[in-house]
């Protein structure tokens, strides 16, 4: 079986995910077998009642009570996906995920064991509320961290913006310097990427040619390395990736974030408490444990 793309959508609680989710399913489910999971921290997942509605046809995986909320969590995730693609075959794999879930950890799950051989990492998509982007209180340092690990950062509801969204935009920018920003009212937007690298792995083109066997592999440690090595590190592996992006914690306390698309290399360094080194590659030419193994050698 080809690898299926596995696609995620995060954004806090009334961002609009599931309006966005209803627009994907509108557009693609004529053209591919889709499979869409929703993950709800709730017992009961109303979301998953609206989605039916459209009246296209799609198979729903509900996962309630949180599990891609942490880590604990992820194993039952795992067993429920893996039972989902046996059982349904789809051709491209989306999630819905919870405004609270750890989006690094759901690519570093699909990029691990009998998962990584099914599907690999896509995109990642983070909604966020022009409305109400600054009110979410605690809850900012979650959204801040799904938005770090995002390709697209989506600006919805700008209609009830009256002042415009440029302070989000220059904040998404310093979070996450190379997600593509996009805006919206009710989520209603031109599902294509654009002309990056794995433009060709996204929903909005729709291929008949055969999907290569990509990897998608997450490294995630608190090692620091120092500059220079990580610019041998990836001048190694960005000309074997479609992508590598993420950030890097640099001895100094000072972490960068990392994009390479084959072999432009880009670092730039961001305004940031201490975070983690979390790094994603796409690639057919390399395994996640040759990549490791490289970076802890740094």
């Amino acid at each position: 079986m080809q690898k299926i793309p596995f696609h995620i959508i995060s954004g806090f609680l009334g961002s609009g995910k599931t309006t966005f989710l209803k627009h994907i399913i509108e557009q693609i489910a004529s053209k591919q077998k889709v499979g869409i999971i929703q993950n709800e921290f709730a017992p009961a997942n109303i979301d998953g009642v609206e989605l039916k509605k459209t009246g296209e046809n799609f198979d729903l995986l509900e996962l309630n009570n949180g599990s891609v909320f942490c880590v604990c969590l992820l194993g039952s995730f795992t067993r429920s996906l893996e039972k989902f693609i046996d059982e349904h075959q789809p051709d491209v794999l989306i999630i819905e995920a919870s405004g609270l879930s750890d989006t690094t950890s759901i690519a570093e799950v699909i990029s691990a064991g009998s998962l990584s051989e099914k599907i690999y990492m896509a995109s990642n998509w983070c909604i966020l509320d022009a409305q109400n982007f600054n009110k979410v209180g605690l809850m900012k340092q979650r959204v801040s961290h799904q938005l770090r690990m995002a390709d697209v950062a989506l600006i919805n509801k700008t209609d009830l913006a009256p002042r415009g969204t440029e302070a989000i935009e220059q904040e998404i920018k310093k979070i996450n310097p190379f997600a593509q920003i996009k805006r919206s009212t009710f989520c209603n937007i031109d599902f294509q990427i654009g002309e990056g690298a794995i433009s060709k792995f996204y929903f909005g083109e729709i291929k008949t040619l055969p999907r290569p066997e990509v990897n998608s592999m997450v490294i995630k440690t608190t090692k620091a390395v120092k500059r220079g090595a990580l610019q041998q590190f990836l001048e190694k592996w960005a000309p074997k990736s479609y992508r590598i992006k993420g950030y890097v914690k640099l001895k100094g306390a000072t972490t960068v974030a990392v994009q390479c698309t084959f072999d432009s290399i880009e670092i730039i360094e961001v305004e940031s408490d201490f975070h983690p080194t979390e790094l994603i590659a796409l690639s057919e030419h390399f395994t996640l444990r040759e990549w490791y193994k490289s970076f802890k050698e740094l």
